[in-house]
Parts: structure tokens; sequence; C-alpha cells
């Protein structure tokens, strides 16, 4: 489902109302989840990057 700009500008500020009110850092929070879908998906990022290699290095 594809989110609309209005509506993902609604949601952003929500979460910047929530995150102020826990004395949180919107721009920190954010920061905090990317770095949970890298950590999340560390196994797909070493694969593409395995198989990168081998495309470009051809044993």
């Amino acid at each position: 489902m594809k989110i609309s700009k209005k509506d993902l500008s609604r949601k952003k500020a929500k979460a910047i109302l929530i995150l102020e009110t826990q004395g949180l850092s919107y721009d920190e929070w954010l920061a905090q989840k990317y770095e949970e879908l890298f950590d999340q998906s560390e196994e797909t990022i070493r694969q593409a990057l395995a198989y990168f290699k081998e495309k470009k290095n051809p044993k």
C-alpha cells in the first residue's frame, strides 16, 4: 500500500510529538531504526556483496 506525502507528513508530525514528550530526538530515533533494519538485514547485505564480488571478479 503506497502512502501519500500528506499521510506520511501527518505520521511524522505525530511521531515527533510523541518522541518529544518522551524526551527523544526524532533524528536519533530514526537513525536507531535504520541501524535496526541494517542489523536485521545483515545476511541479505552480506549475500548481495558476495554476489557482487563474484560477478566483478569471476574465478
